[in-house]
């Protein structure tokens, strides 16, 4: 048999942290590589490659606008940020739409960036402290955002330990929603009631994502319950299918309702 030798344990003190502000916009990247000696580029969202012809709140055909200054300012590699701003969620105070990049290690306040396009604010770099997430968070809620100086709602902050990313908000992700219409949920006698699962806040992350959800309203309605009901799985809410079976009903009236308030 092999011999395996237990691996040496790091000391704590010696892992790299960072704490940044979270954004609150929709998830963006723009990858530039280079083919037959050309740079080119491609825009994303969180869940595909995006064109100016199949948009995500029109970063890429803002990308696309700039191409050659991404491609210069950038340089090749694949580079994750927000795309934020007026339309997009909270608009994170902004006056227009911005891209702000996470790579903070990268991207130096100094280093020239295309236009409309800013870093993430870091505000904690150095060893594990959990005191530093704690005061980060006050200094947020104090002070207001760190990326648009007056806007006193920023959503929260992003934890980076050794390239694993943790988040904390201030707004609890566990608040029940609670529907125009009291008795949407009709209760009926062994009825489970599922409405702690129904939140504003993970609908409006889910949508996001991805402009075409909204778009295709109403149509695709039964592909954003899906969605919804994936990511409760994904998050241990609910974990077997027929729970994902008997609260559908909930979930469908809850999106359905939510979105057609908007």
């Amino acid at each position: 048999m092999e011999f395996k030798a237990f691996p040496s344990i790091e000391r704590i003190g010696k892992v790299w942290m960072s704490i940044t502000q979270k954004i609150h916009g929709s998830n963006a990247q723009v990858y530039i590589y280079e083919e037959d000696g050309v740079k080119k580029l491609l825009c994303g969202s969180r869940t595909r490659w995006i064109t100016p012809e199949l948009d995500n709140y029109g970063f890429a055909a803002f990308v696309y606008a700039n191409k050659e200054e991404f491609i210069e300012k950038l340089g090749v590699g694949q580079h994750f940020g927000e795309w934020a701003g007026p339309g997009i969620n909270s608009g994170e105070g902004l006056n227009e739409k911005t891209f702000v990049l996470f790579d903070t290690r990268k991207f130096q306040p100094e280093r020239p960036l295309p236009p409309q396009t800013k870093v993430v604010p870091l505000l904690y770099s150095g060893s594990i402290k959990t005191i530093a997430i704690d005061d980060a968070m006050e200094d947020l809620k104090t002070n207001g955002s760190r990326l648009v100086p007056g806007f006193m709602r920023p959503e929260g902050v992003v934890v980076n330990i050794a390239g694993s990313k943790y988040k904390k908000v201030f707004d609890a992700e566990e608040t029940q929603w609670k529907g125009k219409d009291p008795n949407y949920v009709k209760r009926v006698k062994d009825e489970v009631d599922y409405s702690h699962l129904l939140q504003p806040i993970r609908l409006e992350k889910l949508l996001s994502r991805d402009e075409q959800y909204k778009l295709g309203f109403p149509k695709n309605l039964p592909l954003i319950v899906d969605a919804y009901i994936d990511d409760l799985a994904k998050e241990g809410q609910i974990a077997e299918l027929g729970v994902a079976t008997q609260c559908r009903g909930q979930v469908f009236k809850f999106i359905r309702l939510t979105m057609e308030s908007l």
